[in-house]
Formats: C-alpha cells, sequence, structure tokens
C-alpha cells in the first residue's frame, strides 16, 4: 500500500493552478471600477539634500511624491480615481 502523503502531494499540485488564477486575475485592474483623475499641487516641502515632498490632495485623500533636492514637483499627476 503506497503512502498517504504521496496523495497530498497530488491535491496540492492540482490545487495550486486555481489559486494562481485568483491570484493572477485580482492583479488585474477593471476599468469598470476606476478612472483616472488629474490632481494639482496642493504643497510642497523641501527637504534640503533629502529631496522635495510634493503632496497633492483629492477628495480627502492625499497622494506623495518625492522628487530629487534639484527638481521641482510636478504641477499636476494622474491618479485612478475609484468609481464606487
Amino acid at each position: 500500500m503506497p503512502p498517504r502523503h504521496r496523495h497530498a502531494n497530488l491535491r496540492a499540485c492540482l490545487s495550486l493552478p486555481p489559486i494562481l488564477l485568483i491570484l493572477a486575475c485580482s492583479l488585474v485592474p477593471l476599468n469598470s471600477q476606476a478612472e483616472q483623475v488629474t490632481v494639482s499641487l496642493s504643497q510642497e516641502q523641501n527637504g534640503g539634500e533629502a529631496g522635495r515632498a510634493c503632496i497633492y490632495v483629492y477628495q480627502g485623500k492625499a497622494e506623495y511624491r518625492q522628487v530629487k533636492a534639484d527638481e521641482n514637483c510636478p504641477a499636476e499627476i494622474v491618479v485612478d480615481r475609484d468609481k464606487r
């Protein structure tokens, strides 16, 4: 009689593809759930040699970007907004 653990490995191998499929589908953005919105620069903070912090606020949520010390913050950025 073959050992039972041999069948456990087979079951694990058979259950792997659906898990990978679900993971792959969850990583694919759905066009019906998000739209792109342009957000203007709200605040810029100089961090010296560390660079600049660029803060963009849209509907009560803040988006942060960091740029090098010798660069300026972009006047606008494009973000994905949830349609819900």
